[in-house]
């Protein structure tokens, strides 16, 4: 269709205001569930040690006869372990025009993405924990690392093939694991897996934590992929329920959480939350840095380690495939 000759259009105007809504949409995951469900405490050096102790195994034909000289018993020390504290950082800075300006969907840049770059801390702390990563000691030149769950549960594990968790009863958990041959979830992991913690340490763990691969395999085990759901006299259509989220077995009830920071992984965490904890040097800061020409610019860190102080308590089922 032609137009008419000297028709003033939309796109001669000078004048058009920007159709600019005054919000900004961030769909990314900001949930923490695991460090959002354990224990915090103080660290007060960036080695952190506790200690471990166990009793000896119970003996049915302790008997003794009447009149029998005492004789001492030999004891087991306690086991003296620790992680090294991580060092997490988030630098941001914005120049004096960039806050002064503005803006749609936030006031102060600066004020913006100091509330992001904390959002984004956590999240490495939590990425951490849920880590195979080794505890690394800091030097002059290298930074400390703070071993993550996958290292640092050994006991209570269940790997595909020759899969190996190295054990750990001193010092800090610095040996690398074995590889092992990857293999489908299966729900007898879990139920070995619980039975030895139970086994090991009379605890009952509650928490169970996997990737959404995982979680999807993991609802369609036997037992607990047929669930109905009583409408009772509802005029509301029946509802097809195809997930799990609690999961009762021969020790207890587990509750059943995805974690999209375990997209891709191949672990699943049996974990007992008492046991657990994050050792803070001193909390979460933030530190104003000398400006540089026009800007303003600011330092946040946090200063931390994961302790499971009972390996016996919580469980790892690793090498598994479709992560």
């Amino acid at each position: 269709m032609a137009v008419e000759t000297n028709l003033y259009q939309k796109d001669s105007l000078k004048g058009n205001r920007e159709d600019l809504i005054d919000k900004i949409f961030n769909t990314s995951p900001t949930e923490t569930p695991i460090t959002s469900s354990i224990g915090r405490t103080t660290a007060t050096s960036t080695f952190h040690e506790w200690q471990r102790d166990a009793l000896t195994a119970a003996n049915a034909d302790n008997a003794a006869v009447d009149g029998a000289t005492a004789a001492l018993e030999a004891q087991t020390a306690t086991e003296r372990v620790g992680n090294h504290l991580q060092i997490f950082t988030k630098v941001i800075g914005t120049s004096r025009r960039a806050n002064l300006i503005k803006k749609a969907g936030r006031g102060s840049e600066q004020a913006y993405l100091k509330a992001k770059a904390m959002m984004e801390l956590k999240r490495d702390i939590e990425k951490m924990v849920v880590s195979n990563n080794l505890a690394v000691a800091s030097t002059t030149s290298v930074a400390g690392k703070s071993a993550g769950l996958g290292r640092q549960l050994y006991l209570n594990t269940s790997h595909g093939g020759s899969g190996a968790t190295p054990s750990w009863t001193s010092g800090a958990p610095t040996t690398a694991l074995t590889a092992g041959t990857n293999r489908t979830f299966a729900v007898g992991f879990v139920n070995t897996v619980c039975q030895s913690i139970y086994s090991n340490s009379g605890a009952q763990p509650e928490m169970i934590v996997m990737g959404p691969a995982h979680k999807a395999v993991f609802s369609a085990f036997t037992g607990i992929a047929s669930n109905r759901v009583d409408l009772g006299k509802s005029s509301k259509q029946g509802a097809v329920v195809v997930g799990a989220d609690i999961y009762v077995g021969d020790f207890g009830s587990l509750t059943v959480t995805p974690h999209y920071l375990m997209s891709g992984g191949e672990d699943v965490y049996v974990l007992n939350t008492d046991y657990l904890e994050m050792a803070y040097l001193d909390g979460i800061k933030t530190k104003a840095l000398g400006a540089i020409g026009d800007s303003d610019r600011e330092l946040i860190t946090a200063d931390c380690c994961l302790a499971v102080r009972s390996s016996a308590a919580n469980g790892k089922i690793a090498n598994l495939s479709g992560g």
